[in-house]
């Protein structure tokens, strides 16, 4: 900002353009030294010319004067004096001659006007006759004349001189402007889309003077900027896309997490959630839990070992927490446990696993009631033990336990449909175990990147940094998104066998999905076994029906096979098959290969209670209810045919449209 107080010659020069001052300095330096040049040339002509033409020439003519004014003086004859002194007046440059004699008066005299100009030169002589003083001369001039010439020709100098520095003014304008001007006025324009950030056009230039050097070098510059802007757009772009392939991969795992929190949350079998540290502490409990336990959630929640209130023996929860730790998952331990504050006893079935999240392990447990199921399978025992002694006396007392019995049988269906689902959550639990760790490794990995990347960009990213960040991100966002796919997929199955299993509603389905669907929620029960199940069913197998009752014949057949079937041997295989037979039905097969059903068991095997597993994990219902749901629900049939040693077939014949 221009200072008010600056003086304004100072303003005004500064104010001037690269290309005024310069041309201003080139008129000062030519100008200023020719003018002192042609002040010293007059003022030396001047003095030269004074000296030659007037001094000298006017002190040879008073000597000559005084000599001829001696006789004249002396003879005291004024006419001849006058006319030596007029001879003299003759000359342009005497303004005054003074004749005086010896006794200072004025013997003859003449002047002129004297100029306004010039300078006044006196030359004084005395008169002398026959060697006796008779006089004095006095004679003035002036150099008006000399000057007035000389300045004539100052004149002509100085309109030269001017002349000469306006050709010279005008060749060095000339110069400058195609040498300087023009070549600077195109450096500024290429300056100035620099600036704006137009760097597609390049600046040509072929001149190798220092405008040259100094264009090469914007050049230069235009380049690297292209070159630096190009890299740092396609890294902003990478970073954005890095920053929303991050969020989607968040809200993934947000659903997949929120969904897993709804089938907890929804989970009609009672669940508890712990993080096992040093100790275990309770992080979350489902509705169906504190309906079990009869407490409230906010209670047990964040507490340490706030459950084992619940445990009748703390023993066995040391032991259920330790089989956890040592195997990963416990299944359908028989557990008693106490209800609500009054300590009520009951026992229930605690199926469990643990699960790792990141750095934290987590420990799912589910519980299920069963004190009924004991107490009436106790009772069945006990019946059974003393059928034959009672019969003919307790025949009234049989069927009011036959009514207990189908209450009960009722009462167990129920129960083993939760048992059945608290294992199909313990299995999601399990199944979703590998892809979720993977991911939240991953993404904590993509963070621990992206931390060092931010500082590694403040201290100066360099090209391999910044290529090694890129290609790590790729690959962890690759890993967590095949993870993150396969925990959806898995959680959509899961998702629609819980909805099937829990509730009796009707829906076009294909059999072949379904029945894959089934399959992957035994997975785990699968996998403890080294036995296997292959399922060969048509795509375009279709059906409108129920497929929570299939999918509960489907899988008590299998469970049944796992338990009976193959007993002794290895590697058993379940064979599940389906073909269109008539016109609008369809046969499904379960077939396997172990030891068979012997003949004396073929016709009881769908009758209630019936089992040879007794205590050992059958309850003599799993075929009884397939062939409830088979004739009733699904408005089908079903056949057993077996042969000793050559395994056992199950043949199921359902409407393709259930009536």
């Amino acid at each position: 900002m221009t200072d008010p107080t600056e003086p304004l010659a100072k303003r005004s020069f500064f104010a001037l353009s690269l290309r005024e001052t310069l041309f201003l300095g080139a008129a000062l330096g030519i100008f200023i030294p020719a003018l002192v040049l042609a002040f010293f040339q007059v003022n030396s002509k001047l003095e030269s010319e004074v000296e030659i033409r007037v001094r000298a020439p006017m002190q040879q003519q008073a000597g000559v004067l005084s000599r001829s004014l001696g006789m004249a003086i002396w003879n005291v004859d004024q006419r001849a004096a006058a006319e030596l002194v007029d001879s003299v007046m003759h000359n342009p440059d005497v303004v005054r001659v003074e004749v005086t004699d010896e006794f200072k008066q004025t013997f003859a005299v003449q002047e002129k006007p004297v100029p306004s100009t010039g300078e006044l030169l006196t030359e004084s002589r005395e008169v002398v006759h026959d060697g006796a003083h008779v006089g004095h001369l006095e004679v003035v001039l002036t150099t008006a004349r000399i000057q007035r010439e000389l300045w004539a020709d100052l004149v002509k100098m100085a309109v030269a001189l001017v002349a000469q520095v306006g050709i010279s003014i005008g060749i060095i304008w000339l110069l400058f402007d195609r040498r300087m001007v023009r070549p600077l006025k195109k450096l500024q324009a290429a300056a100035q889309r620099l600036a704006r950030g137009e760097l597609d056009e390049p600046l040509r230039w072929t001149r190798q003077d220092e405008m040259g050097s100094l264009a090469q070098g914007l050049e230069a510059m235009r380049g690297d900027l292209l070159v630096l802007i190009k890299e740092r757009e396609q890294k902003n772009l990478a970073l954005q896309e890095e920053l929303a392939e991050r969020k989607r991969m968040e809200s993934a795992l947000g659903i997949s997490q929120a969904k897993f929190e709804a089938i907890f949350n929804a989970s009609p079998v009672a669940m508890t959630v712990s993080l096992m540290a040093e100790q275990v502490v309770l992080v979350d409990v489902n509705a169906a839990w504190t309906n079990l336990f009869g407490c409230e959630r906010d209670d047990v929640l964040g507490t340490v070992n706030s459950t084992k209130a619940y445990w009748k023996n703390v023993e066995d929860r040391f032991a259920v927490s330790a089989a956890i730790r040592k195997s990963g998952s416990v299944n359908r331990l028989k557990i008693p446990m106490l209800r609500g504050r009054e300590a009520v006893p009951m026992l229930c079935e605690v199926s469990g696993s643990k699960v790792s999240t990141g750095n934290e392990s987590l420990l799912i447990l589910a519980y299920d009631d069963i004190t009924a199921q004991y107490q009436s399978e106790q009772e069945i025992l006990q019946l059974n033990a003393t059928l034959e002694q009672r019969v003919e006396e307790r025949t009234q007392e049989l069927t009011n336990t036959l009514n207990q019995l189908t209450a009960a049988q009722a009462e167990l269906v129920r129960s083993e449909k939760m048992s059945a689902l608290g294992a199909l959550v313990a299995g999601i639990a399990h199944e979703l175990n590998t892809p979720i760790g993977n991911s939240l490794t991953v993404a904590s990995t993509l963070q621990d990147h992206g931390i060092a990347f931010a500082a590694e960009m403040s201290k100066g990213l360099t090209r391999s940094k910044l290529d090694e960040f890129v290609q790590s991100s790729q690959q962890g966002t690759n890993i967590l998104m095949r993870s993150l796919h396969h925990a959806a997929e898995l959680v959509s199955s899961f998702k629609q066998v819980a909805v099937d299993q829990t509730s009796v509603n009707r829906r076009v389905f294909r059999l072949k999905e379904t029945l894959n669907e089934i399959l992957l929620t035994l997975g785990p029960t699968l996998r403890k076994t080294s036995h296997s199940v292959e399922c060969v069913v048509h795509e375009d197998i279709s059906l409108d029906s129920y497929p929570g009752p299939l999918g509960q014949i489907v899988t008590n057949l299998i469970n049944n096979a796992l338990l009976h079937a193959f007993e002794g041997r290895q590697h058993g295989v379940i064979s599940i098959a389906a073909q269109l037979t008539q016109p609008g039905w369809v046969e499904i097969t379960v077939a396997d290969n172990g030891i068979g059903i012997p003949a004396a068991h073929l016709d009881k095997v769908f009758d209630p209670f019936f089992t040879t597993k007794l205590g050992k994990g059958g309850s003599g219902l799993g075929l009884n209810i397939v062939y409830n749901l088979a004739n009733t629900s699904l408005g089908g049939r079903i056949q057993v045919s077996s042969e000793p040693g050559m395994g056992a077939r199950f043949t199921l014949a359902l409407p393709l449209r259930v009536a």
